[in-house]
């Protein structure tokens, strides 16, 4: 995970009983008419399009989310009326209801395919009033959102990321961004919309662009007009015929461990084959999580998948990482976080992995990946994480 993101999402959580002032929601928008694009002025700026409905909670029931919710669907459903018909490739996804440990990946809802206004908005309509998933694709099932998208020629893509300050926190989002932009590279701009007022989620939200390296952020009251709305659609999508060059050939990126992860941004250059790598090609292995004040491993896929790494690479070291949220006092979570790091190493070791491979670290409750206030952002922070030495 991007560690500066989280610290950000650490303050946020830290100060969000004193902006709860600033999370209200505005008055419903009057009745939206699109203002018409003159598209033939212009040259389309991506091939793909993908937008992210992140607005969906364990809280789906509240009247605030249901705000949320609503306000989600009627944002897209504006801008969806305004995108020009330029050929271009799209795709919808949502995340479900409940706790993020159910849901790894966004299902898609529409796509992706040539874009169709009429169908996109029918997939638009699946997003139902408390942001629950009505449907899957008719397509594609329950195939996840991200690879389906990586399939075929999606050329440059725009992703378009609506969520609200409660939800960026669960990192599901972020964790999307970061597995599509490991995969597109440059060719990924991010443009998150935030639906409701929490000045400083904004900043948590700010990060997501970050990792992309291009696009920028809006809030859902800066683009609530029709002539706004049209002002927003024309920077993502379009750019002046008047200002278009002729794209050069494309060159080759140099990527040395054929990780996806171009040799300029890789900050772990040595990766092994068939790693899966995040935005900056470090191999993180996540996903080995534990119950409350236990250091009883829950599931082994992911270290089996580690196991099969360091087994084909016999002189691939590491570090194991323990952590633990922070329902208890800090020496106990210290020792706990270490218990946790030692039964991942001996699992490793019962599989034939020398013991002088892999060395072990806790820390305790000092570096969540999530929010504590939450039953879910605890559930991720009792994990195990890791870190591959890549100098060998």
């Amino acid at each position: 995970m991007n560690k500066r993101f989280w610290r950000v999402v650490l303050a946020v959580a830290l100060v969000g009983s004193v902006a709860g002032c600033a999370n209200q929601k505005a008055p419903p928008l009057e009745t939206f008419q699109p203002v018409p694009m003159n598209p033939s002025a212009h040259f389309k700026k991506f091939d793909t399009f993908v937008v992210v409905l992140d607005t969906a909670s364990s809280m789906e029931g509240s009247y605030r989310k249901r705000l949320e919710a609503d306000r989600t669907r009627e944002i897209v459903s504006q801008m969806n009326r305004m995108i020009p018909d330029m050929g271009y490739r799209s795709a919808l996804m949502a995340f479900r209801s409940g706790s993020c440990l159910s849901c790894e990946d966004a299902v898609l809802l529409y796509g992706p395919v040539p874009y169709n206004r009429g169908e996109f908005e029918a997939g638009l309509a699946a997003y139902r009033e408390a942001g629950e998933i009505d449907r899957f694709s008719p397509t594609d099932g329950d195939m996840p959102a991200t690879r389906a998208i990586m399939q075929g020629n999606p050329g440059r893509v725009a992703l378009i990321v609506v969520t609200d300050s409660e939800n960026i926190l669960h990192g599901r989002a972020f964790k999307t961004v970061q597995k599509l932009t490991a995969f597109f590279g440059g060719r990924l701009c991010i443009y998150p919309i935030q639906v409701d007022r929490n000045v400083v989620g904004r900043r948590v939200v700010d990060e997501l662009v970050k990792v992309g390296g291009c696009g920028f952020s809006v809030n859902d009251d800066e683009i609530a007009t029709p002539n706004a709305m049209a002002a927003y659609v024309n920077q993502i999508f379009l750019t002046s015929a008047a200002a278009a060059v002729v794209a050069a050939p494309v060159s080759v990126v140099a990527d040395s461990d054929g990780d996806g992860v171009p040799d300029s941004r890789d900050t772990c250059p040595n990766t092994p084959k068939g790693v899966k790598v995040n935005a900056v090609g470090c191999w993180e292995l996540n996903g080995v999580f534990f119950d409350s004040d236990q250091a009883v491993i829950k599931d082994t896929r992911a270290l089996d998948e580690a196991v099969a790494i360091l087994k084909a690479n016999p002189k691939l070291t590491g570090e194991i990482h323990g952590h633990t949220d922070s329902t208890a006092s800090a020496d106990y979570n210290q020792k706990l976080s270490e218990a946790r790091a030692r039964a991942v190493r001996d699992y490793y070791i019962r599989q034939g992995i020398a013991p002088e491979r892999i060395r072990v670290i806790g820390f305790g409750e000092t570096r969540p990946a999530a929010s504590n206030d939450t039953l879910e952002g605890r559930a991720l922070n009792r994990r195990v994480e890791l870190h591959p030495d890549f100098g060998h």
